[in-house]
């Protein structure tokens, strides 16, 4: 029985550390970019984080990553980091992340240098009333936008569609 309890213990304890593992993402920060409380551009900025700055992820929240450095935490846009690949065979980390990592294949779409939402990330996406409803105080009128277009020294322009070939 005790011999039993001993390997219990044993195995949980391996894939607590593996698991741990799978977490520590480290990445570096691409461009200088403020740090802030939570994930909200209306939330209070924590530090500012200048390129080249390292750090572990925390936490995935849609777009935004929970970062820690050694100057602070908080969160920042994933697009602002670069993930930094793990060294293969270092202590036998990276066999166990593969063994426990929550995705195995990661695919990231990349569009003018901003990194993308994956599938697992649309797959989770939930309806939000309360972002729908920041979005729509961005929103700008027809007449809004030509009379600030005038304003800004722009005019209207035809472009005629291109015939395919």
């Amino acid at each position: 029985m005790r011999a039993h309890l001993v390997q219990l213990i044993a195995a949980l304890w391996l894939l607590a550390s593996g698991a741990a593992l799978c977490l520590a993402q480290q990445v570096v920060v691409e461009r200088d970019t403020p740090l802030y409380a939570e994930p909200a551009l209306e939330s209070r900025p924590v530090a500012q984080l200048k390129r080249g700055t390292p750090g572990e992820v925390l936490a995935k929240r849609g777009a935004w990553l929970n970062l820690k450095t050694q100057e602070a935490s908080g969160w920042l846009f994933m697009f602002n980091v670069r993930f930094v690949e793990r060294e293969r065979g270092a202590g036998g980390g990276a066999a166990l992340s593969r063994l426990f990592a929550p995705r195995q294949k990661i695919s990231v779409t990349s569009t003018i240098g901003i990194r993308g939402l994956g599938e697992e990330d649309l797959r989770q996406a939930k309806f939000d009333a309360g972002e729908m409803k920041l979005l729509e105080r961005y929103a700008a009128s027809k007449e809004a936008a030509e009379q600030q277009a005038r304003a800004s020294g722009l005019s209207a322009a035809r472009v005629d569609y291109l015939e395919p070939k």
